[in-house]
C-alpha cells in the first residue's frame, strides 16, 4: 500500500520514529540499524515501508534503504518469524553482518540476539542462504545481452518480474532468453517485460 514516505522528523526513539509528511505524523517502527542513519529532528528523510494489517493492529515499517526492507520480507516469510521479531534480528545486526551470518552458517552470532533462539536461527540460515546469504551481482551485469542495451535497463526488467510476484531466478531465466532473441535490437524495459511474462 505505502512504497515509502518522505517527510521531516518530528519525533524519534530506537524503536520508532513519527514522520510529518504535510501535516499528517506517521508512526513509523524502526530498526536500529534505521535509526542511526537518521538525520535530526526537522530534517527531511525518506523511509521505505511496508505496512501490516492485523485484526489489533495496523502497522507501519520503515527503513532506510529498500534492501533492508527487503531482508525484512524475506524474515516474515519464515514460518515463525513476525514483523517484531524480524525487527529484532535487523537491529541486532547489521545487515552486513546478517548476510555473513547466514553465508558462514554461524548460528551463534544469530542467537546472541535476544529472542532469537536455535530453531529460528536454522530456519534464518536455511530459507535465507539462497536469497540473502550471497552477494548479489546485478543482474544487468550477469545476463548476456547487446551492448546496445544498458545493463540498467535489463537490471530494471527483472525487478519488475519481481515486483510481480516472480522469484529473482526465474525472472532473470526469462529475461535472459528475451535478450538472446534480441541480439541486434534495441529493446525497452517494457518491451522486455512484455516477452519476458511469455516465459514465466
Amino acid at each position: 500500500m505505502y512504497h515509502s514516505l518522505s517527510g521531516k522528523i518530528a519525533e524519534k526513539t530506537p524503536v520508532a520514529v513519527i514522520l510529518d509528511v504535510n501535516g499528517i505524523g506517521y508512526e513509523v517502527r524502526i530498526s536500529l540499524s534505521t535509526f542511526s542513519s537518521l538525520p535530526d529532528l526537522g530534517q527531511a528523510v525518506k523511509l521505505f515501508t511496508h505496512f501490516v494489517v492485523r485484526e489489533d493492529a495496523q502497522l507501519l515499517y520503515g527503513f532506510a534503504t529498500e534492501e533492508e526492507r527487503e531482508a525484512f520480507r524475506f524474515l516474515i516469510s519464515i514460518s515463525g518469524i513476525g514483523p517484531k521479531l524480524a525487527m529484532t534480528l535487523l537491529s541486532g545486526v547489521t545487515l552486513a553482518e546478517l548476510k555473513r551470518a547466514i553465508q558462514e552458517k554461524n548460528i551463534l552470532a544469530l542467537t546472541a540476539i535476544s529472542g532469537i533462539g536455535q530453531k529460528t536461527a536454522e530456519r534464518v540460515i536455511i530459507e535465507l542462504r539462497d536469497k540473502i546469504g550471497k552477494a548479489e551481482v546485478s543482474a544487468g551485469k550477469e545476463l548476456s545481452h547487446d551492448p546496445g542495451i544498458s545493463d540498467q535497463v535489463v537490471e530494471d526488467s527483472v525487478l519488475a518480474l519481481v515486483s510481480l510476484g516472480y522469484t529473482k531466478q526465474k525472472a532473470k531465466d526469462a529475461v535472459q532468453k528475451v535478450l538472446k532473441t534480441a541480439l541486434g535490437k534495441k529493446i525497452s524495459v517494457e518491451e522486455i517485460i512484455r516477452a519476458a511474462l511469455k516465459h514465466v
